[in-house]
């Protein structure tokens, strides 16, 4: 959802392809050279058309100066002004207005309702400039329209029809062989990798949009560029490469007298600083940026990160009242409501209730997060939505090869869009019937184990983590949705080195101490999403999802480090220093249920003990 501010430039970018195709030699405003100037220097030109007001009786001249008055007041984060001049062209277009100026004007509709939050609206809006670029024969501002749709459809996380839009959009595109196009489709890939979390294509493809944009000098599109890359090295958790773009994108945004633009910088920086941990810092950019005129679905999110920070502050009623207007947000924005972003707004109560006590409550929301959760990924991540990106790749290889050697095979991939546009019907039938069979069983298996789930206590009294009881039922569901093929867990079995002579030789409070102590070192290192658990003694079980075994592996080395660094002190006692021992085992083909995984890392655990203690050991 953080990632819509970056579109907002893009959408002007391609009309000066859509207006070369019906550029009138007597008009200026209607020129090529005009857009590339506007494209270059925004601001100098926005000045240029605000001291030449056509004739109203002109009625076409006139729309075009509010259409180059929209597209330089868009480049320059001056909102206000972008709505007023659509909602006065819309008072002179009628139906004897030229197609492609209704086609412009519907398209910045649909785009001031995407940045309200209205999908559906701004879908509508989008679906009737399609329509009129189609009739009218207007070849690039249909591939805009569907770039735009694609990415709006990406948003709402309706990813196959989104990759599917962009799949016929690319095709036409590279029939055009235009930089600036090219640059276009490229940026609006990278955007659509980074919400499927594809961080490595996004990150590639926004760096070809900002080698292009750099060639041709047009200042907004590289900021926009930079700050696609910032905010997918946030997502990515390479948070210092973040903070690096950020500053970079608030030093090259200059270029607009809008100070309003300072928001997005202050957003990217705030939201990195409260995801890297540095809370104190988050807090206070995170207000900076809430106290400016930002978009909505934006504070949604700086809202959620100040809830996060506020929680581990210990400030518990901030944290509520923070989240209470996030959820205040997303109701005013009924289009996001189911999707990740939202769903994340029950994770963080759970936090909350936790850090209340309110133990059955925490389990109750969190297990509700992940049921939705479990939902929204198996609708994002199926066969056909991966057959649809492996098929897009591999297309956009083979077109890149045949414009090196002919232009004619355009036609010929146009031929196979169509064939591959039959093939997706076939597919729906049965990507429908797969749906509703892992519906079915997943409503089956959920009945079942929240009947036992609710006659178990979930919480370890003295560590406050999870229990035994809990930890294995959480791992057993959590892989009965996964396979080899698709999905990524490991397992972490932690065992406290010579604990017995710590009891034997401090006492018993001296040895429960000790464990409530590695049970918040763990809490700080584990991830976001990661479980932790005391299973027995000074025994703790970690689930970390989505992790590979080289990621649990680094998790482990911080979390050794930080308990062989940390003095144990209870009381006037004199300080502690101890170690840990840490076996590890990971999902794969061999190795698909709780137990097998479990009694793997049991044996790690018990090899890195006869290694000598205080290592790590991987099965």
């Amino acid at each position: 959802m953080s990632l819509i501010k970056r579109k907002r430039v893009l959408l002007l970018g391609l009309v000066y392809l859509c207006f070369s195709l019906f550029a009138i030699a007597s008009d200026d405003l209607s020129s090529k050279d005009f857009e590339r100037g506007l494209f270059k220097e925004p601001f100098q030109v926005y000045q240029q058309l605000l001291l030449q007001t056509p004739d109203k009786l002109n009625k076409d001249a006139y729309l075009w100066w509010l259409l180059r008055k929209a597209q330089a007041e868009h480049l320059l984060y001056l909102y206000d002004e972008f709505e007023v001049s659509i909602n006065n062209a819309l008072n002179y277009i009628d139906e004897t207005t030229p197609l492609l100026i209704q086609s412009r004007f519907n398209l910045f509709q649909g785009v001031v309702y995407r940045n309200k939050g209205e999908y559906n609206k701004a879908l509508e809006y989008l679906a009737s400039a399609l329509e009129q670029a189609k009739r009218g024969g207007y070849e690039a501002p249909y591939i805009q329209a569907k770039l735009e749709n694609a990415f709006t459809q990406g948003v709402a996380e309706l990813f196959e029809v989104s990759l599917t839009d962009m799949q016929e959009a690319y095709v036409k595109a590279y029939g055009l062989n235009d930089q600036f196009l090219i640059a276009f489709i490229n940026e609006t890939y990278g955007a659509i990798y980074g919400y499927m979390f594809d961080y490595d294509k996004s990150i590639q493809y926004y760096s070809k949009a900002l080698e292009s944009y750099e060639q041709l000098g047009y200042k907004a599109h590289i900021a926009e560029a930079v700050y696609g890359l910032a905010t997918t090295y946030r997502y990515w958790k390479k948070y210092d490469l973040a903070i690096t773009y950020f500053e970079r994108y608030r030093e090259i945004s200059t270029y607009t007298p809008n100070e309003e633009i300072s928001f997005y910088a202050a957003y990217g920086l705030g939201m990195t600083l409260a995801e890297k941990g540095s809370c104190d810092k988050a807090l206070e950019v995170i207000d900076l940026a809430l106290a400016k005129k930002g978009v909505i679905d934006y504070n949604s999110e700086l809202l959620k990160n100040k809830a996060i920070c506020l929680i581990q502050l210990d400030r518990v009623e901030e944290a509520e009242n923070a989240l209470n207007k996030a959820n205040r947000l997303f109701e005013s924005m009924p289009d996001l409501m189911g999707t990740t972003w939202q769903l994340e707004t029950l994770k963080i109560a759970s936090q909350i209730a936790k850090s209340k006590k309110e133990y059955e409550l925490s389990y109750q929301l969190l297990d509700e997060y992940y049921q939705k959760y479990t939902e929204v990924l198996l609708k994002n991540s199926t066969d056909r939505l991966f057959k649809v990106r492996a098929d897009m790749e591999l297309k956009r290889q083979d077109v890149e090869k045949s414009l090196a050697l002919q232009r004619n095979k355009i036609e010929s991939l146009k031929e196979e869009s169509l064939e591959h546009k039959h093939t997706q019907q076939q597919y729906i039938v049965i990507f429908l019937l797969m749906i509703i069979v892992v519906i079915i069983t997943v409503i089956v298996i959920q009945r079942r184990n929240n009947n036992k789930m609710q006659l178990l206590a979930i919480t370890d009294p003295l560590s406050g983590l999870y229990n035994r009881r809990y930890i294995f039922n959480y791992l057993d569901k959590t892989l009965a949705g996964m396979s080899a093929q698709k999905g990524a867990l490991s397992v972490m079995l932690i065992d406290i080195d010579n604990f017995k002579e710590i009891n034997d030789k401090y006492g018993h409070p001296t040895g429960d101490y000790v464990i409530q102590k590695i049970a918040e070192i763990g809490q700080e290192i584990l991830r976001t999403g990661d479980v932790m658990s005391r299973i027995g003694g000074e025994e703790f079980l970690c689930v970390l999802p989505r992790a590979t075994e080289q990621q649990a592996k680094e998790v482990a080395e911080r979390l050794l480090k930080a308990i062989a660094e940390f003095q144990f002190q209870y009381k006037n006692n004199d300080p502690i220093h101890l170690t840990v021992s840490i076996g590890i085992s990971s999902f794969s083909e061999s190795s698909q249920s709780y137990d097998i995984i479990y009694s793997q890392a049991d044996k790690a655990l018990y090899q890195a003990k006869a290694k000598g203690k205080n290592c790590i050991v991987l099965h």
